[in-house]
């Protein structure tokens, strides 16, 4: 890994933030089990994260020598 966790997790700020409200209205207004919304939240984090990460590694332009 070329980054660290925390710098990942900085990156991902928007959807910890989506999915601190969705889990939210999903408890609090939908009445759904609060640890399957706290899981599914987690884990969409997480697949967001890991995505963004290889994301990066695949779209580095190739480097090459110079003239």
């Amino acid at each position: 890994m070329n980054r660290t966790i925390i710098e990942q997790l900085k990156q991902q700020r928007q959807a910890w933030a989506w999915a601190l409200i969705v889990g939210l209205l999903l408890v609090l207004v939908g009445h759904a089990p609060v640890f399957p919304v706290v899981g599914g939240c987690a884990l969409a984090v997480a697949a967001s994260t890991l995505r963004s990460n290889f994301k990066s590694k695949l779209s580095a332009p190739p480097v090459r020598g110079g003239r």
